[in-house]
């Protein structure tokens, strides 16, 4: 058997191996998708609308698969169609409207896997609702000339938030944030990635026209926050279902599910905020409450 000293050197030099190939993949899916969505987001709400249906229909096949519900047909195509009806409504009616047919959606999938399938209604019912929040959250954001920078000042908190914790928890590591859920998040991650989001979104307001000010960066800090929240999320439902990654579609990130947990807390938590403000959208909502200029 070798040394101590020289196995401790061969798994420093495993980690860092496996390190960099998961940045490389990172970096080859970050350089493929962010482009994408980034375009559909600058054509228009209908593009977008589009982009995230089509995101929303993989996070929802994830789930069904994680749950064990995916060979359930009925069920499926029930959930299918009701995301699909959900994304007309919110489109073209009120969010207030958009979440009455997304609760429709709910208890009606709930109810034909209670009747037809083996499928837990409750998880299906779960799976409906998180993939419909998602839909409804971002939509709205999109809505009216506000909505182009209020979409970005989620989706570069999101991201930031991640990546600075992917970094920070890599290269700093120590306690781990909630080891019984997922063992390779740490405190330190955490943090980086709280503060990192919070000064990313803190400087899209102010170039939304929003001064800046202690009140953006709180509020930057708690959509930072709920993108974590969203994160962890995840990996407890994965852990209830004792599945590593919800899919392997994105190269270095595992499902699609993998890839937009933070963003769609963050989503819909900046909704609410945003909604529960003036304004004619959630996105004006959110930049008047910011005090823009």
């Amino acid at each position: 058997m070798p040394p101590p000293g020289i196995r401790a050197r061969v798994r420093r030099l495993r980690a860092r191996f496996v390190f960099q190939r998961e940045m490389r993949l990172r970096l080859l899916s970050a350089a493929v998708l962010i482009p994408a969505v980034l375009l559909a987001l600058w054509i228009g709400e209908i593009a977008f609308a589009g982009v995230v249906l089509l995101t929303g229909l993989l996070v929802l096949e994830e789930w069904m698969r994680m749950i064990g519900a995916r060979a359930e047909r009925t069920v499926v195509y029930a959930a299918f169609a009701g995301l699909s009806v959900l994304t007309i409504a919110a489109v073209t009616q009120s969010v207030w409207v958009s979440l009455i047919v997304l609760a429709v959606c709910c208890l009606a999938v709930g109810l034909v896997a209670l009747v037809g399938s083996r499928a837990s209604p409750k998880w299906c019912m779960a799976g409906v609702l998180y993939a419909g929040a998602a839909v409804v959250a971002l939509i709205e954001l999109r809505k009216g000339a506000d909505g182009f920078g209020a979409v970005v000042f989620v989706f570069l908190i999101a991201w930031t938030t991640d990546t600075a914790a992917f970094f920070v928890g890599r290269k700093v590591g120590g306690p781990r944030l909630w080891r019984s859920v997922s063992p390779s998040k740490t405190w330190s991650g955490a943090i980086g990635g709280l503060l990192a989001g919070a000064a990313c979104g803190a400087l899209v307001l102010a170039l939304l026209d929003a001064p800046l000010s202690v009140a953006g960066f709180v509020a930057a800090a708690f959509v930072a926050l709920s993108s974590v929240g969203g994160d962890l999320l995840e990996s407890a439902a994965k852990r209830r279902f004792a599945i590593k990654d919800a899919g392997t579609l994105i190269p270095g990130h595992g499902g699609v599910m993998d890839r937009v947990d933070g963003l769609i807390a963050a989503g819909v938590v900046t909704m609410v905020i945003g909604s529960l403000a003036a304004g004619e959208t959630p996105a004006a909502g959110l930049l008047t409450l910011m005090g823009r200029l």
